[in-house]
């Protein structure tokens, strides 16, 4: 008989009458998928990708207990209803069925995550790229133990779930699965060459940036230069010693003329110089 809880209190209630008395409260917070026998029973723990409590499923001959907030209904047995009635053949057809919503889940995650990496291409957003390469690396760690245990279910021969019963259905999700991990693994390279990419442009900009500083400070310094010349000749001609000129009535148009012909000289030796 299949029973499905959303309490966890009614859970554990139930899975005390069955004989397990280890602590179950545990299980629903722990980040891995696994599945353990105890007694007669097995004990089956399925992880979505957020941050819903685990799906918990123990498994026996007589009983099946299904705690997750997933709903299961009369239409998804139907299907199964001829292997329902092998023995084992309930706890088979629920373990699937809890197993198929789980790799929805991380269908609907991969496909949400690869439409933001695409808008993320076209932006280059380095902060929104690390965060889908988290995301990403996270999916991929759940799948990789979400195909580990559909092997091992598979490969054990795990009785409470007989996959001989479903074996189509069963290898179409352990595909499905692969095919998935092996996108996610594809998209995490996709990240790290776009994030490659965006470093190499950031470069770039960074380039340009100081060449047009350096271009700006060299202008500045030849001006600098050119602006300095006549306060050196004003700071000369202005001490109170006999100096070359002095006598002269022209001297004031001498000392200016010669300024702008020394600044000129400077200005066009700068410009010559590409420095201005």
């Amino acid at each position: 008989m299949i029973r499905t809880f959303s309490s966890f209190n009614e859970f554990s209630k139930a899975a005390q009458e069955l004989g397990l008395d280890m602590d179950l409260q545990a299980l629903t917070t722990l980040d891995v998928l696994f599945f353990e026998f105890y007694k007669e029973s097995l004990i089956l723990n399925i992880r979505d990708y957020g941050e819903n409590p685990n799906n918990l499923l123990v498994l026996s001959k007589k009983d099946s207990l299904v705690y997750s907030e997933k709903p299961f209904t009369a239409k998804d047995f139907k299907l199964f209803r001829l292997t329902m009635s092998e023995q084992f053949g309930e706890s088979t057809v629920i373990a699937f069925l809890a197993l198929r919503e789980t790799m929805n889940n991380y269908s609907y995650r991969f496909e949400k995550l690869h439409a933001e990496l695409d808008e993320v291409e076209k932006t280059f957003d380095i902060d929104k790229l690390d965060e889908l390469g988290k995301a990403f690396r996270k999916l991929s760690d759940k799948l990789d133990d979400y195909v580990d245990l559909l092997l091992k279910l598979r490969d054990r021969k795990v009785p409470q779930v007989n996959t001989k019963f479903i074996s189509y259905d069963y290898n179409l999700l352990t595909t499905k699965a692969q095919h998935t991990l092996d996108r996610t693994k594809n998209q995490i390279s996709r990240i790290s060459g776009l994030r490659s990419e965006i470093e190499v442009q950031e470069t770039r900009k960074l380039n340009k940036r100081i060449e047009y500083l350096s271009e700006v400070v060299k202008k500045l310094t030849a001006i600098t230069v050119i602006l300095m010349i006549p306060t050196l000749v004003a700071g000369h001609f202005g001490m109170n010693v006999n100096l070359l000129l002095a006598n002269r009535p022209d001297a004031e148009l001498i000392i200016i003329v010669g300024t702008l012909v020394i600044m000129g000289s400077v200005g066009l030796f700068f410009k010559w110089k590409d420095w201005i």
